[in-house]
């Protein structure tokens, strides 16, 4: 297959470039910069915040897998706009004008809004983004869909959990960090789904190539975790054990991570709540709907994945 692979430099990106890439797929990555490709990797270079090139061709290509998108909670609302529903619709149209018969879209759960209790939620359980970027991401799965429906294209759109592995960055990259000063434990309060990077891209390798005969005729939007629920004091328990040393002896009171959560949002620009609720509240999502569909299963838990996430923070 001939895949064009879209943020094939970031943390899932460059994981699928290179998996498709060990099960002999043609690769073309779409870049805003080739700075970090290996040479040997056809690329095209295209800023996703500007308008598409009219010379940028996806004749040929098999299947469209777009990665690409801005996450940061700090940038501004025009440019989650501008990359991840305009862009994203904008590629999509490209990919029908030159014949391309699948198009991978990766959006995320935050797309269905915020969690309104503490049960895994289905697909269909959305309660209305309330930020740029969740909105930007269920917007462009309506605007995908629709275009899928009119054209024939088939649309397959996954929502991620939160992702980890080597070379995480984010909340998580900060976690393995206070774990390293041995700072205190968190309460054991909240959970969250997340699912692992390797497993996320067996299952894109798995719907690249995939019989298109088992794949829904309207497309396919689905959640995807491990299973798990994790709370903050579990995942930095696995960091601790991870590195080696002993669990954090005594936790920090709820109302102490709240405000360190809070300074966090205002160094980041703005007082959300977003950093708190990260670290203590309730996020659960129902993924068995793609394990029905696909067969495909989640391999990894946290747990496997700790060491390999504290090496990589140790290298960087």
């Amino acid at each position: 297959m001939k895949c064009l692979v879209t943020g094939a430099t970031g943390f899932v990106g460059s994981a699928v470039r290179e998996a498709l890439l060990a099960a002999d797929h043609e690769v073309v990555c779409l870049v805003r910069g080739a700075g970090s490709l290996p040479a040997s990797v056809p690329h095209v270079v295209q800023d996703l915040g500007k308008p598409l090139s009219p010379a940028l061709s996806l004749q040929g290509v098999d299947v469209v897998i777009h990665t690409a998108g801005v996450a940061h909670r700090q940038a501004p609302a025009a440019q989650h706009v501008a990359v991840n529903e305009r862009a994203s619709v904008a590629l999509a149209r490209r990919a029908v004008r030159d014949g391309v018969g699948r198009f991978l879209f990766l959006s995320s759960v935050k797309a269905m809004g915020p969690a309104a209790s503490a049960t895994p939620r289905a697909e269909e359980e959305l309660t209305g983004p309330t930020v740029a970027y969740a909105s930007s991401k269920r917007r462009a799965e309506i605007a995908l869909a629709q275009l899928a429906r009119e054209s024939g294209m088939q649309l397959v759109s996954l929502r991620p959990a939160l992702v980890y592995g080597a070379g995480v960055g984010g909340n998580l990259a900060s976690l393995i960090a206070w774990v390293r000063r041995g700072l205190p434990l968190a309460p054991e309060a909240g959970q969250r789904s997340m699912v692992s990077r390797d497993d996320l891209v067996r299952l894109i390798i798995s719907l690249v190539a995939g019989d298109a005969a088992r794949l829904p005729e309207e497309g396919a939007l689905w959640n995807v975790t491990d299973g798990e629920a994790y709370s903050t004091q579990r995942l930095m328990l696995a960091l601790a054990g991870a590195m080696r040393r002993p669990a954090p002896q005594w936790e920090l009171p709820a109302a102490c991570w709240r405000i360190l959560g809070a300074c966090a949002d205002l160094r980041h620009g703005a007082f959300t709540g977003a950093t708190a609720t990260a670290l203590l509240g309730s996020d659960l999502y129902d993924g068995s709907a793609v394990c029905a569909a696909t067969g495909w299963r989640p391999r990894q838990r946290f747990e496997d994945v700790a060491p390999a996430m504290v090496a990589a923070a140790v290298r960087a």
